[in-house]
């Protein structure tokens, strides 16, 4: 990065709204519930962070699709049920929302 790039221009180059999409198509197909979503970047998406719901059947094919993309955003599992979970809540945070 040179010094006249802002690291915003950076971060952009980085994640684009294409590699959005493609995170969000990821999950078609399957038993995995887009239950919140946020781009970050207006007008042009640099990132952003959402939840799944998924089924506990899913959580392997969702992480194994996760893997296979140019660009893996930071999650977090959240198992919800007692014994035993009936759905796993997965947070996403990818680009620059990214914390990690």
């Amino acid at each position: 990065m040179s010094e006249t790039t802002r690291g915003s221009e950076f971060l952009r180059r980085r994640y684009t709204e294409k590699d959005l999409e493609a995170l969000l198509v990821a999950t078609e197909g399957t038993d995995v519930t887009l239950a919140d979503f946020f781009p970050i970047g207006i007008p042009a998406p640099d990132g952003g962070w959402g939840v799944w719901k998924v089924k506990p059947g899913a959580l392997a094919q969702l992480l194994e699709r996760l893997l296979k993309l140019e660009k893996v955003p930071n999650i977090k599992v959240f198992p919800r049920g007692i014994p035993r979970p009936d759905v796993f809540e997965v947070h996403l945070e990818a680009g620059s929302r990214r914390t990690h």
